[in-house]
């Protein structure tokens, strides 16, 4: 089945398209840059990191949502099953091939765009630093959209309605919940900016006790949609 998934990322137009969205997208800062020649590293950094951050989620909401939502909309579910009839483990390869492929298009983004902009800043005699940790905090917000728009698939049988929950979990819940006293700081998105935060900080030591709370909470949302997707997909018709 590994195989398998691999051959439809390779081939698929939609995996491809995001990743040529991205490779693309990450290449339009420095293509600006090259007009207005600033003379600040930080205005290229900030250009190129802004542009990564915002394309490598929304991408990757796409992709969660497509990666089984697309097997439920052309009913080819039981054929997914006949090379692997058990469904969890059908499920964890599906999403561990997924999650390989899209973290493999994030590095390449990120080592594109930031060589473009060092190429458009020594134009201008500007060195542009390599933002490795910052990066990261953004590859892995990217990583945790997926996983639940992903499991949210699972749960609708859907990628539109794994899409749009999603993106209404990030525009609408989140900010409703944050409002709400001590609530908001066990969302999702307080978790994952304590996390990123402190990757970006280049801690390399263990975190503290904040910080140990926001993987708890992170790993209690995800828990709370994968399990509920994997329990459902395992006992639902297909």
């Amino acid at each position: 089945m590994i195989n398998a998934e691999i051959y439809k990322l390779r081939t698929q137009l939609h995996p491809i398209g995001y990743a040529t969205v991205l490779l693309v997208g990450v290449l339009v800062p420095s293509a600006v840059l090259i007009w207005y020649t600033p003379t600040d590293s930080s205005t290229y950094t900030e250009a190129f990191r802004a542009t990564f951050g915002i394309i490598s989620v929304l991408l990757a909401i796409e992709f969660g949502g497509w990666l089984l939502g697309t097997e439920y909309r052309q009913g080819t579910v039981k054929r997914m099953l006949t090379s692997e009839p058990r469904r969890l483990r059908a499920l964890a390869t599906k999403g561990g091939v997924g999650a390989a492929g899209l973290a493999a298009v994030l590095v390449t983004g990120a080592t594109v765009g930031w060589v473009a902009a060092r190429v458009v800043g020594s134009m201008n005699d500007v060195t542009v630093p390599w933002q490795g940790w910052e990066l990261l905090g953004d590859g892995l917000t990217a990583l945790v959209a997926a996983t639940f728009a992903y499991g949210l698939s699972a749960i609708t049988r859907s990628d539109s309605f794994a899409k749009v929950g999603t993106v209404a979990l990030i525009l609408v819940i989140e900010p409703m919940l944050g409002a709400i006293p001590h609530v908001g700081d066990y969302t999702i998105g307080s978790a994952l900016n304590g996390i990123t935060t402190w990757i970006a900080s280049e801690q390399a030591m263990p975190g503290t006790l904040a910080v140990s709370t926001a993987f708890v909470t992170l790993a209690a949302w995800l828990g709370a949609v994968t399990v509920t997707g994997a329990t459902l997909f395992a006992r639902r018709d297909v």
